[in-house]
């Protein structure tokens, strides 16, 4: 079974034969204990051209040390790193399990992953000890050798041939610095004293990615805009959502809790994000990834639509079985309503299975990952970040508050739901353009989001009453043919409308707090 932690740590090099400087008297530390030396080799996979890598991942199948077994890991924030570990099972087949497999399905975009490496390295560890003798982090000083593989393929290969014949050596020594109950201040104060002592930070974030730099068949660094400018935010946020929604695709595959919702609210932000501040790219270049995305957000909606509907309907259910004259309501034929829905949210569930196995869907995520590592950034977005986020933002907002006009203006029937879905849309979009500007303006940004968000979460509220009030009528009828009662059905109708007016009566002063022109005043 897999087992997930957050790894902090830090690598650094130019130790050579010598000595690792003094650790005593660090902050916290009541001793220095040496730990057994440990002999590890680790056979590294990944895609022949190294997608992995690519996006600040590696996979690993290690023999020896405390903590044998396949190591998957992956980006988290902060520049702190996710660890996935599976044990092993003697006599395995070759290549990872199938729960490794899945877990690395979106990142290697549906390609084979195939040994790349070889990585042996004899470790001398030094434990930091507080004064009950817990450890608080290991300083662990490697001497690597390692073998790239000869499946790797480099840009003058072509697709779809065998990757050149090759097989490089390399040998180095790191010392790596990893938390365990220490906190970020021990981390930073061992590093001060490693450099002190003639250390420096390592050129490279993993083992891996030293060997291919050694071999010349390392990734393209990812680009860096300048510090401050607009594109540097908004990128980050494209990396970020794409990191989340790689990380769900092994979720949804396993119908985790939630998971759907969580991979079509990724798929949103990374759609907001390139329509909000599309006037920092190239014309037109935002264009093909925006329908993708488009794409997969509906296939992801249908059966989102049916898992909400189910749990609604069942928290109606048992809101009324309160009440002595509706507890009837909690019997069989209720019952089978949520039963209902739940068949339904599965047969469309498996039907997002189909399309995250589709060509169409890794294409999809190519091209992320290639906008994450290279964007087709315009003139623009190199320009002051506050500036160009405050812009769009009073846009988005300006869209939110002429809708909210418009659909409250309106009597009640098809067209106003329309127009309220619409602003609810927009809501949803000017929190995420909030959300992209948080890490420059700090507060104000933060305010305007979770206004923007108590906005999005009424219309919500009245959106889902509105379909659960489109789809009651057609599981009455459905019932009425197999002869059972719908009496029921009907009384969910009608607690929905109260739920849907509730909703709808509280929007005015949500708006009314979300135009505070303060909220987007950032110079």
């Amino acid at each position: 079974m897999a087992q997930t932690h957050t790894e902090r740590e830090g690598k650094f090099e130019g130790l050579g034969d010598g000595p690792v400087p003094s650790l005593d008297g660090l902050p916290g530390v009541a001793r220095v204990a040496p730990g057994e030396p440990e002999d590890l080799d680790a056979l590294y996979y990944d895609t022949a051209g190294l997608a992995l890598l690519g996006a600040g991942s590696t996979l690993r199948r290690r023999t020896g040390g405390h903590d044998a077994g396949w190591h998957l890991k992956t980006p988290a924030p902060d520049g702190a790193r996710h660890e996935t570990r599976v044990a092993a099972v003697d006599g395995e087949r070759e290549g990872p399990p199938g729960e490794i497999t899945r877990l690395v399905r979106a990142r290697a975009r549906g390609r084979q992953v195939v040994p790349v490496a070889r990585l042996r390295t004899h470790r001398d560890r030094l434990l930091l000890l507080d004064a009950r003798d817990r450890l608080l982090a290991e300083v662990a000083v490697d001497r690597v050798s390692g073998q790239v593989l000869g499946t790797v393929r480099t840009d003058g290969d072509r697709e779809g041939e065998p990757p050149g014949e090759r097989a490089v050596l390399t040998a180095w020594s790191e010392v790596e610095v990893e938390l365990d109950r220490g906190d970020e201040a021990l981390l930073r104060a061992v590093g001060k004293r490693l450099r002190k002592g003639g250390l420096r930070p390592a050129a490279h974030p993993s083992k891996l990615q030293h060997a291919m730099a050694a071999a010349g068949v390392a990734p393209h660094p990812a680009v860096r805009p300048s510090s401050g400018s607009a594109g540097a935010v908004v990128l980050e946020r494209l990396r970020a959502q794409t990191e989340a929604l790689l990380a769900l695709d092994a979720a949804v595959r396993a119908d985790e809790p939630d998971s759907v919702h969580r991979m079509r609210v990724a798929v949103r932000r990374l759609r907001s994000a390139l329509k909000t501040y599309r006037g920092l790219f190239l014309p037109g270049s935002t264009r093909e990834l925006e329908r993708g995305l488009r794409r997969l957000s509906r296939t992801l909606g249908e059966a989102r639509d049916h898992e909400v509907l189910g749990e609604r309907l069942g928290d109606d259910l048992a809101a009324l079985a309160g009440d002595p004259a509706t507890a009837a309501l909690t019997g069989r034929g209720a019952g089978r309503i949520t039963a209902e829905e739940a068949r339904a949210y599965r047969t469309a569930w498996r039907g997002v299975v189909e399309v995250l196995e589709s060509g169409r869907y890794f294409a999809l995520l190519d091209a992320l990952c290639g906008w994450s590592a290279d964007p087709p950034f315009g003139p623009k977005a190199e320009r002051k970040a506050r500036g160009r986020l405050e812009k769009a933002v009073r846009r988005s907002r300006g869209k939110l508050l002429a809708r909210a006009d418009h659909a409250l203006s309106l009597e009640r029937g098809p067209a106003r739901d329309e127009a309220l879905h619409g602003t609810r849309r927009a809501a949803k979009h000017l929190r995420y353009a909030a959300e992209t500007a948080r890490p420059v303006v700090g507060r104000p940004a933060r305010k305007l989001a979770k206004r923007a968000k108590a906005v999005q979460k009424l219309l919500g509220e009245y959106q889902d009453s509105v379909v659960a009030r489109q789809s009651l009528p057609l599981l009455a009828d459905q019932a009425h043919r197999r002869g059972e009662e719908t009496f029921g059905h009907g009384l969910l109708y009608a607690y929905e409308g109260g739920r849907a007016q509730e909703a709808l009566a509280a929007v005015p002063d949500a708006l009314r707090k979300a135009s505070k022109r303060r909220l987007t005043r950032w110079h």
